[in-house]
């Protein structure tokens, strides 16, 4: 005969008689006891469970609300899609204090070369690679690369800080003459017109909602009081997403040679 354990042969559920003995039944005593605790503590649960769900219906309420204000203003999942960026991916947010000396040091002042340095630095990643697949999503198309690893796009906020600096340039044309001698256009009135125009368009686009205020400078003027905190954009974030992209060449003849040139496009494939 097999060996049967006899601690496997006692009843799961079974309890202990007051005479030592084992019953599956309790006590009717001890049993409506037990009950009633039983549904004290689920009482009490339930009540808690209760007051969570509440609690998170007001948190979710509150968070979807400024979007939904936002959608009733036309900005929908149609209408936004319209609107991507594969530099999505970079964008995070941060609050930075205010320094107007500090930029206006290393980017403005006389010409000079720690200056020229800066502004390259600034927009060295002017012209970027994008991929097939990010065109589509974009719905537009560009200039190919010879090698059919993508197109060639920029980013609009580096095409802003270059008119900044065209703007600074503007004002030095005699420190700045191979410049002019290379692009007639680039010192042109035309070409500051155009700066201005996508300046403003930019600032209006992407509008710095910070409040300043105002001091008296003596008794009979008063000037802005610029200091303080911002919500800003991690800059840093962009430019390495926009360096990991970035078409470098040693000329703009070089850069042209790396192109499909007008007469074999198409030659990928149109993008849509």
């Amino acid at each position: 005969m097999p060996l049967v354990n006899q601690e496997e042969e006692k009843p799961f559920l079974s309890v202990y008689d007051g005479d030592g003995t084992e019953s599956l039944n309790t006590p009717k005593d001890g049993n409506r006891i037990s009950q009633n605790l039983s549904f004290k503590i689920h009482s009490i649960l339930f009540a808690f469970q209760i007051a969570f769900l509440i609690t998170n219906i007001s948190l979710l309420i509150q968070n979807i609300t400024p979007r939904l204000c936002r959608v009733g203003q036309g900005l929908d999942n149609a209408i936004l899609e319209k609107t991507f960026t594969p530099a999505e991916v970079a964008v995070e947010y941060n609050v930075q204090e205010i320094n107007y000396e500090q930029d206006f040091d290393l980017f403005a002042g006389k010409p000079r070369p720690e200056l020229d340095l800066a502004w390259s630095q600034l927009l060295k990643s002017s012209m970027l690679k994008i991929s097939e697949d990010e065109m589509r999503q974009m719905n537009k198309t560009s200039i190919s690369l010879r090698d059919g690893s993508g197109y060639i796009g920029y980013l609009e906020s580096l095409h802003m800080l270059h008119c900044v600096k065209r703007i600074y340039q503007f004002q030095y044309p005699d420190y700045y003459p191979d410049i002019q001698d290379e692009n007639e256009y680039a010192f042109s009135n035309a070409h500051m017109d155009h700066c201005l125009a996508v300046l403003r368009q930019g600032i209006m686009c992407n509008a710095d909602l910070t409040v300043n205020t105002y001091f008296w400078e003596s008794s009979k003027r008063i000037r802005g009081d610029r200091s303080g905190h911002r919500k800003c954009m991690n800059w840093e974030r962009i430019q390495a997403w926009a360096e990991e992209r970035s078409l470098a060449a040693r000329d703009r003849d070089s850069f042209i040679a790396t192109l499909v040139p007008s007469d074999e496009a198409g030659t990928l494939g149109p993008v849509y």
